[in-house]
């Protein structure tokens, strides 16, 4: 039996030496040089190996082996039929699909080899690895030059404001993003946007194009001094349906380890430190007034510390002594017993984050479509935070005849920021009471403080309805002409409605006087634009031209309407659901804003022997928003570049490709408010007194002063760029300098008292920026399963304010004349426009150190 086993396990070894066979081969590239590290692999399986130093191969395979994958960084994958062969001679080819990508520059695309400007380009599922739910997120340290803040709330960030792309080119800055003269500009899908990024979801985006300097951004004018995000989304691809399903989900909470509040010892510390830098009644009264009594200075006795404030008869020297310090009588009595209460617990949480997302997309010959749905739940790390929205977008695209091409791109958002989290938390101290003596009902003022209410009292007795919905779409036709020509015409209306109620519950001690009170806030925003863009795209010989023309009109309307009443009869139980049940007015407020714009612009891309590049373009911008005798302006730019390693005198194997680009362009600047231009009028009662009778007459007032000359902000932003590929596309880069200056600066400028206006918005000053940013990316082991690669980063920015209202003063200290700083505004001549500069401190003397000081 043995023997027979032996026999079997024999045979069946010797079939499997009969079911291999060996192959070899040479590998090279198209000058015949041989290629190292080539991966050889039997496709669908794990059988491979790698060329050596020669080029050459030898692999045992199995005998019903089919193909044979070849691939190496920067080459074309080929897939070679084996068949009978047992030697193989394979010539790889150079990938240019890099080279060829198609890049996003603003009413259109440029093959990425062509470009003349400083352009960065991430596809989204290269930023997959982390799940997030917001854009912004997704964006932070991916691309050098672009800075992104960070949030810790559920929400995250939802602005533009809150990113920067090579720094900070004016001193103005506005909350609203239409405003803000420091925030990039952001389009989706060709539509300027100006919603809240929160309502974009991640999952559907497909790309992201950075334009960093004026030739890439100058298509879009004004609005593009501080840069453009271009966010493509996702379409539908041919062939069957294919639907998507991702779920994620995920803890949000504070490190404690890393995060350790004051314990008592520490805040009385900072108490006294406080109180000795600020009221000095050390210095005033007498040394160790705010010392502890068992820790007086030399010299000081317990009487005189005691008679500094009277307190010669007092017994309770600790109250004494904490009173001094700023502790209320319940941190008092918590310093006697000893009790420490921690906040940690009662203000921080592990919140719950959870995305869930469906896609579904395809395409056909005629049509493509792209639908998803998500709805994302997210928990902060701070007591009861959270945040919810579903977000969903249509993109379709439908070939209606031969030359007709319509689409869709529709984005609806409906968020929920109703939950309210802790807001006087952080006032509270190490001695403050969460709860009172007997550990279960809520002290009203933990601390001791009418303003600082106990913040769970608040979440009890207050409930808050704030939700916001949003769409976005863009309706477009395409006509396709003869002679390379085609007319497209877009609709872009923009709708955001947003509603915030507010109750505030007679079961809270202070709200209780008012009898309960609530207020309803609604806006509505409507917005449109319309963009009509004729297109030719032609090439003769080696000569390529792309030409772009748009007209573009815009109107934005917001309606803003506000009501606060209080004294509720019988009961304020309905709140904010029946506000005609109170009684007394707190305010009735209403606010309408209109502003209109337009544009003419054309651009030029020319190619010659797909290696000398030529851009120019230029724009003639209009806004209501300025004065009246500058309400357009005219923007403009060229760039070129040149790839050297095209040209036929360059001759070195190991660099795949060199190009250098440089760019020079003006653009302006909108940031400033609708009527910023414009005088402000006011109304409102003063009391007249007439004949010894009082009464309140209505008035008319202006509050602010016209400027009419009010103009856009210019900013002359020149660049240099350097892109390299090496080693067959395992090391390719970028390195990029720049520098800017923003002139007529749109600043308030400031108006002596006799005027009767603080101030007038003024073009006047100038901002300097410069900065450097180097790429680097690697590619270190490719194989069909295995694939590491690495990326590098460094940028650099700098600004400073060269010059602000063009006062001058003679300095002091050198007798030199110099420009005034602005103190008011922090701005400071020579330095950058966020320094923050201070009165230097030498220290603190006492009365008898007089002489010292």
């Amino acid at each position: 039996m043995k023997k027979l086993l032996l026999l079997i396990m024999f045979a069946g070894f010797t079939l499997n030496l009969a079911a291999q066979k060996v192959v070899t081969g040479k590998v090279t590239d198209e000058e015949q040089n041989p290629l190292a590290g080539v991966s050889v692999q039997v496709k669908g399986t794990s059988i491979g190996v790698f060329t050596d130093a020669q080029g050459d191969f030898r692999l045992q395979i199995p005998v019903d082996a089919r193909i044979l994958t070849f691939s190496f960084i920067g080459m074309k994958t080929q897939d070679i039929e084996i068949g009978s062969q047992t030697s193989f001679s394979i010539v790889m080819q150079v990938d240019v699909g890099l080279l060829e990508e198609v890049i996003v520059i603003g009413y259109g695309t440029v093959k990425k080899k062509d470009l003349t400007g400083a352009v960065s380009r991430i596809d989204a599922n290269e930023l997959a690895t982390e799940a997030t739910s917001n854009v912004t997120t997704m964006l932070r340290g991916a691309i050098p030059g672009l800075a992104v803040n960070l949030s810790t709330s559920a929400k995250g960030l939802s602005s533009s404001s809150d990113m920067l792309i090579r720094g900070e080119t004016s001193l103005r800055a506005n909350t609203n993003d239409q405003a803000n003269a420091n925030a990039p500009l952001i389009v989706v899908d060709g539509m300027i946007y100006y919603g809240d990024l929160a309502d974009i979801n991640p999952v559907d985006i497909e790309t992201f194009d950075i334009l960093k300097d004026a030739s890439s951004a100058a298509i879009y004018g004004a609005r593009a001094t501080n840069g453009v995000i271009l966010i493509t989304t996702k379409k539908g691809l041919k062939g069957k349906p294919v639907i998507n399903i991702s779920t994620s989900t995920g803890l949000a909470f504070i490190s404690h380890a890393h995060f350790e509040m004051m314990n008592g010892e520490q805040h009385i510390a900072r108490r006294i430190a406080g109180f000795e830098q600020n009221e000095r009644r050390q210095i005033t009264i007498g040394p160790g007034y705010y010392n502890s009594y068992e820790n007086l200075p030399a010299g000081v006795t317990l009487e005189q510390w005691k008679a500094y404030d009277g307190s010669t008869a007092a017994t309770d020297l600790d109250e004494v002594w904490l009173s001094r310090i700023g502790f209320a009588p319940i941190e008092i009595n918590n310093y006697k017993a000893n009790r420490i209460t921690d906040f940690k617990p009662y203000t921080w949480q592990k919140g719950l984050t959870q995305d869930y997302n469906l896609s579904l997309s395809g395409s056909s010959d005629a049509v493509s479509y792209y639908w998803s749905l998500g709805y994302t739940n997210n928990e902060g790390i701070r007591y009861n935070e959270e945040f919810s929205t579903i977000r969903t977008r249509i993109n379709l695209d439908a070939d209606v005849t031969k030359f007709l091409k319509v689409g869709l791109n529709a984005q609806m958002a409906f968020r929920d920021e109703s939950p309210i989290s802790p807001g006087t938390s952080l006032y509270n101290t190490p001695y403050s009471s969460m709860f009172q003596d007997d550990g279960e009902t809520l002290e009203l003022t933990p601390s001791g403080y009418i303003n600082a209410p106990n913040f769970w009292l608040e979440m009890r007795f207050r409930d808050r309805y704030r939700k916001y919905n949003s769409l976005n779409s863009k309706i477009f036709a395409t006509v396709s002409l003869p002679l390379g020509f085609s007319f497209t015409s877009e609709f872009i209306p923009r709708f955001n409605w947003n509603r915030d109620y507010n109750s505030f519950s007679s079961g809270h001690f202070l709200w209780a006087l008012q009898g309960g009170r609530a207020s309803r806030a609604n806006t509505t925003v409507f917005e449109w634009q319309i963009n009509n863009m004729l297109k030719w795209n032609k090439t003769f010989g080696e000569h390529a031209f792309d030409a772009t023309f748009v007209q573009n009109a815009e109107k934005y309307n917001y309606w803003y309407d506000y009501m606060e009443r209080q004294n509720f009869q019988p009961s304020d139980v309905l709140g904010y659901h029946r506000m005609q049940a109170a009684t007394e007015d707190v305010s009735l407020t209403s606010n309408d804003e209109t502003s209109t714009g337009d544009a003419l612009l054309a651009r030029l891309n020319y190619t010659f022997k797909s290696r000398y590049n030529l851009t120019g373009s230029f724009r003639r911008d209009g806004y209501s928003a300025f004065g009246q005798a500058n309400p357009r302006a005219n923007f403009w730019s060229v760039a070129g570049g040149w790839t050297i390693s095209e040209e036929d005198f360059f001759n070195v194997g190991w660099i795949d490709q060199l190009k250098v680009r440089l760019s020079y362009g003006v653009n302006g600047n909108r940031g400033v408010g609708i009527y910023d231009a414009l005088a402000n009028l006011n109304s409102g009662k003063f009391l007249l007194i007439k004949g010894g009778v009082e009464q309140y007459v209505s008035q008319l007032y202006t509050s602010r002063m016209a400027n009419a000359n009010l103009k856009w902000e210019r900013t002359s932003a020149y660049n240099a760029g350097l892109d390299f590929s090496t080693l067959k596309g395992r090391l390719r880069g970028t390195l990029e300098a720049y520098y800017s200056i923003t002139k007529d600066l749109i600043i308030p400028r400031q108006l002596p008292n006799v005027t009767g206006y603080a101030s007038v918005f003024s073009n006047m000053g100038q901002v300097n920026n410069k900065g450097f940013e180097f790429t680097l990316n690697t590619v270190n082991i490719s194989t069909p399963d295995f694939t590491w690669s690495s990326d590098l980063a460094i940028s650099h920015n700098s600004n400073k304010i060269v010059h602000l209202f063009g006062d001058y003063v003679i300095d002091e200290v050198t007798g030199k004349r110099k420009e005034v700083d602005d103190i008011t505004n922090q701005w400071f001549i020579g330095h950058a426009v966020d320094e923050i500069w201070d009165y230097k401190s030498l220290g603190i003397w006492q009365v008898s150190e007089t002489a010292q000081a």
